[in-house]
């Protein structure tokens, strides 16, 4: 089939200055417009490169402060401990300071013990809770009891007192067993007890 031929009338009037044209300083619009669309593409891209380069930022403040949170926990278990061996220390130096030297008073009950007398144990414990005490066991192989009495004089003359004795004679075994206390020389002593 065949389109036949047609002549088209144009109808358009001629329309001078219906609307001047724009301005020459227009032209700047398409390329402000396309200038726009390249500055925000790259100021995204600074955008997000900035963004990236603060979240590295982030994670190496992260990692710094779980470092430093390590070496602080570190650092107080160190402390702890080691104020735990300064509280040992201090526990061993006031044990050392509370307690008494113990070898004038094993001379002494040495130096006590007659020529016709023997020494066949002497034993001396001391508890930890309570260093001023001593507990004393000692066996004695002696004709009399006057040897005991010479070694308790002699262990009195060191500042101690017996606390608790006991004594049991076994023949010429003199089995003898008492608490020694120390007694202070700065603190008042009650005064012994009157014999009857």
């Amino acid at each position: 089939m065949q389109i036949l031929a047609k002549s088209i009338d144009d109808l358009k009037t001629e329309r001078k200055g219906v609307s001047p044209p724009l301005p020459p300083i227009f032209r700047l619009l398409p390329m402000l417009f396309y200038l726009t669309i390249a500055a925000s593409i790259g100021l995204n891209g600074i955008f997000f490169l900035r963004l990236s380069q603060e979240v590295q930022r982030k994670e190496a403040a992260i990692k710094r402060k779980s470092d430093y949170d390590a070496a602080l926990k570190k650092a107080q278990t160190e402390r702890r401990d080691l104020e735990g061996e300064a509280k040992k220390a201090s526990d061993i130096l006031s044990w050392v300071d509370t307690t008494r030297p113990l070898q004038p008073l094993v001379v002494e009950i040495a130096r006590s013990v007659a020529a016709d007398s023997t020494m066949v144990e002497l034993r001396m414990e001391r508890d930890e809770d309570s260093p001023n005490q001593i507990k004393l066991s000692m066996r004695l192989n002696s004709d009399s009891t006057r040897q005991l009495d010479n070694t308790l004089e002699k262990i009195s003359s060191q500042r101690y007192r017996t606390y608790s004795p006991q004594q049991t004679v076994n023949g010429q075994e003199i089995d003898y067993k008492a608490t020694l206390l120390w007694q202070d020389a700065s603190r008042p002593q009650p005064p012994e007890p009157a014999a009857k």
